[in-house]
């Protein structure tokens, strides 16, 4: 396909070197399957199939699109790489009987390249794109349905709750004022809507003002921080006794999920009740391998001011029989 189409387009992934230390440090682990959560442009996957021979890679990806692009730069791997176009809170799901056989399960959180610089559905504010923000293009409610139909009190929510704007409520009751005069339906006027929302005084030199709202936006759209909470204690089912799960985060939002999720399977937690409702009193499922988040190296912040954001966490599976974690 020509360059257009977007084939030859592919990003570095996110602390690269330190995923692939963790993946080389399971020590005596029974499984060969590499399970990556969030596919992408294939990054993480390639490194995985190119550095580790015998293993195999299971992957996840909602984006029909980017789907496409990944499977295009990792054909050479063959049948080595098996691809699932799903949202990985499916996973449980979809790997049914391979409870107890996983080597490593690998979460990177973060929007990639293609759908920020190439998709057009509206993930930046740097162009003037649709109002979209859909990762899968075949869900029904996107970005531009929640700005210009849900009521103020709702707006105000998602804008705090998903992007801790502490200016929500304001930029909440100017969307819905604006949004009298028409439908807002591009990414340039909502940014500047928001621009113009919060004081001039309040805003952040290396951050645009609209950067909390936008992100709130893609996580309601694609209902984001649900997936992260429904798949952890799958993937622990999964792994093999010594295998890893390893989480990038790239807000506190999510790291907040992996960490809490990570600290209640180590102290014997294998239920989804609130912690106040636990009773759990099995043994620890897994071990923290980082007892706080990783961050980048400085030349990789340097070479790739996205990664910037960047906190990872990982896990070790160590006791417990697979059925013994809650779905």
């Amino acid at each position: 396909m020509d360059e257009d189409s977007g084939l030859h387009y592919a990003h570095t992934p996110v602390m690269h070197r330190e995923v692939v230390e963790f993946i080389a440090g399971i020590a005596r682990c029974e499984g060969d399957t590499v399970v990556d959560c969030t596919l992408g442009e294939g990054g993480h996957s390639e490194l995985i199939l190119g550095g580790f021979p015998d293993f195999r890679v299971i992957a996840f990806e909602r984006d029909p699109e980017i789907l496409e692009i990944a499977v295009k730069r990792l054909e050479a791997f063959g049948d080595r790489l098996t691809v699932i176009n799903d949202n990985f809170a499916n996973m449980g799901e979809r790997l049914k009987g391979m409870e107890g056989r996983v080597r490593c399960v690998l979460y990177d959180f973060g929007i990639s390249s293609f759908h920020l610089d190439r998709s057009g559905r509206g993930f930046s504010f740097r162009g003037d794109e649709p109002l979209d923000m859909r990762l899968d293009p075949r869900l029904e409610t996107d970005a531009a349905r929640i700005v210009n139909t849900a009521r103020e009190k709702e707006l105000t929510d998602i804008i705090h709750g998903y992007g801790e704007e502490r200016w929500a409520r304001r930029i909440a009751r100017r969307i819905v004022e604006r949004r009298g005069a028409g439908p807002i339906k591009t990414t340039g006027e909502l940014a500047e809507l928001v621009l113009r929302a919060i004081p001039a005084r309040y805003h952040a030199r290396n951050i645009h003002p609209a950067t909390r709202v936008f992100q709130a936006l893609r996580i309601a759209v694609n209902d984001e921080l649900s997936a992260i909470g429904a798949s952890l204690g799958d993937a622990v089912r999964l792994l093999a006794c010594g295998g890893r799960v390893i989480a990038i985060s790239f807000h506190s939002l999510e790291d907040r999920l992996v960490k809490d999720a990570f600290r209640r399977m180590a102290a014997g937690c294998s239920c989804r009740e609130e912690p106040r409702y636990c009773r759990c009193e099995g043994p620890p499922l897994v071990r923290l391998i980082t007892r706080k988040p990783l961050i980048p190296g400085e030349d990789e912040m340097a070479a790739n001011r996205r990664s910037r954001s960047a906190r990872m966490r990982v896990c070790e599976r160590i006791g417990g029989e697979p059925s013994s974690i809650s779905a």
